[in-house]
């Protein structure tokens, strides 16, 4: 499977488990936005401090990220977003969604923000603790602005479902990022204090996200790629700190463009506070 279809069904992916779950409202759920990283550059050595002594190893990465954040409080931020010109008016759907894991206290918090291309907003908010999911949504279409709080246990049968910790470290990105991309390393940066190795690809370079019929099939008919290009980010532990992929195509004449952002940020040091509305639930 090319790059660039592995990582436009990981963004459909990503939709979906966004979507899942809210029947009421707007009839879909997602999540909100990012987190403050700091990035600093340094010097570059040969091959990047990790993992690995020969860059980019994919095996490495793969490994160190799942197993990492799987012991290990963290926080990250995904944000998908497809624009393209609709009756000669710009038209984009964002997908913001940020997932908090408290390991030391049993608690997780997702918040996330859906925005339809016709303007409305469901702003989604789900908090897990002490074998409870409350989750509370709001959907503003104009001026009318909607709330729904609502509660479940497990089993978890209904609509309600706890914070998905699983699909924030899916092994399907870690194993599409090292299977066509051809990366180039571009030195290293800090970010939240920690070293970390910076690789990228533009054009040719990004395998498969321009040459396949993926794009065109997903967001065009007969539509072309103008231009692609991909950032990651990895830490001496494997943990990918930031991936950042964009894709240009063209359709009928008129541009799409397809953005995913990806970030993990406070590793071993997020805490999730009660929400303060949880008293109304």
């Amino acid at each position: 499977m090319s790059l660039e279809r592995r990582h436009l069904s990981l963004a459909l992916a990503v939709l979906l488990i966004a979507s899942a779950g809210c029947s009421g409202l707007l009839g879909t759920e997602s999540g909100t936005a990012g987190t403050d990283t700091e990035i600093t550059s340094t010097s570059a050595d040969v091959n990047g401090p990790a993992p690995g002594s020969s860059g980019f190893d994919a095996a490495a990465i793969e490994r160190g990220h799942f197993e990492r954040l799987s012991n290990s409080s963290f926080t990250t931020s995904l944000s998908f977003q497809l624009s393209t010109v609709r009756d000669g008016e710009n038209r984009s759907v964002f997908i913001n969604r940020t997932v908090a894991i408290d390991r030391a206290n049993d608690r997780s918090l997702a918040q996330g923000e859906l925005v339809q291309a016709g303007g409305d907003t469901l702003v989604t908010t789900t908090y897990t603790a002490d074998g409870t999911t409350t989750q509370r949504r709001v959907l503003t279409r104009g001026e009318e602005a909607m709330t729904e709080i609502r509660a479940a246990s497990p089993p978890y049968d209904g609509s309600v479902q706890p914070v998905n910790e699983s699909s924030v470290i899916d092994r399907s990105l870690l194993q599409s990022l090292g299977s066509d991309i051809n990366w180039t390393y571009a030195g290293t940066e800090t970010v939240d204090g920690d070293r970390v190795s910076r690789f990228e690809a533009t054009g040719g370079n990004v395998t498969g996200f321009a040459a396949d019929d993926a794009v065109s099939a997903t967001v065009s008919a007969n539509g072309t790629t103008d231009s692609a290009s991909a950032t990651v980010l990895v830490d001496e532990d494997g943990v990918i700190r930031s991936f950042q992929y964009r894709v240009t195509t063209e359709r009928d004449g008129q541009p799409v463009t397809v953005t995913l952002s990806l970030s993990v940020s406070q590793v071993d040091d997020t805490t999730v506070a009660e929400p303060d509305w949880l008293s109304n639930a």
